[in-house]
């Protein structure tokens, strides 16, 4: 079944597991890391939370208005991807919380504004949303 942002609104809540439901995933461990690509899709989807508990890896991301302060996952692994998005006709969907554990926000759409590729540490992204909630 592909992802769908059908039933999701811009500023609507959820959690992995809603998620994984409506998405007709069995679990939500597709998803359980900061960025999820969907197989098969043109979705690259960013679950950011601001607060991030003393035993994981300490992102600087923030949001501020319109604009997510962001930084990339520490193995690289999408970030060529994201900067690519715009241009290979792939979405960029954001999912936010301030805090851990409560759920995340749709923030829907965003489009990489900057960019900082870095090899020794994660590379930091400013993605401008298009639909503020």
């Amino acid at each position: 079944m592909p992802v769908s942002f059908d039933q999701l609104p811009v500023g609507s809540s959820w959690t992995r597991q809603q998620l994984a439901d409506v998405w007709g995933y069995r679990g939500y461990q597709a998803f359980a890391r900061g960025v999820f690509t969907p197989r098969g899709g043109s979705e690259i989807i960013l679950f950011v939370s601001e607060e991030k508990p003393g035993d994981f890896t300490q992102y600087q991301d923030g949001l501020s208005g319109d604009l997510l302060r962001w930084e990339g996952e520490q193995g690289h692994q999408n970030d060529q991807r994201i900067v690519a998005a715009k241009v290979n006709g792939e979405q960029i969907h954001v999912f936010f919380r301030r805090e851990h554990r409560s759920p995340f926000t749709y923030l829907g759409q965003a489009e990489v504004q900057q960019h900082e590729l870095l090899a020794d540490s994660p590379s930091r992204f400013l993605l401008k949303l298009a639909d503020t909630p």
